[in-house]
């Protein structure tokens, strides 16, 4: 027997476990203020951040892979969501939402 559990995330809590986590990685996003959020799944799940900087030129940020799944691990665990390390962890999307799937054998 197997466990899956799944946790979707709303758009601001991405947003906020993106930023936290390329403060932490030193590579912060640029000044400015952001922007629309937009998920795209083919060929991988990827989350674009646009970013407004004072100039008025959008900027897009995209983040996926390790790196998406590193974040929104890292959110978690920030805000105290039980996160068992030896499980698998998968991102998909479910409803329009991101989510990780956390597989426990």
């Amino acid at each position: 027997m197997r466990e899956l559990r799944c946790l979707i995330f709303e758009n601001v809590e991405i947003i906020k476990a993106i930023t936290a986590y390329r403060r932490r990685t030193g590579k912060p996003l640029p000044p400015g203020q952001l922007g629309k959020l937009k998920i795209s799944t083919s060929p991988e799940i990827v989350v674009t951040l646009e970013l407004l900087p004072d100039d008025g030129h959008s900027l897009f940020i995209p983040s996926a892979g390790a790196e998406l799944a590193a974040a929104l691990i890292a959110y978690c665990i920030d805000t105290r969501v039980p996160m068992p390390a030896s499980a698998q962890k998968a991102l998909t999307v479910l409803e329009g939402h991101v989510a990780l799937k956390i597989t426990k054998a």
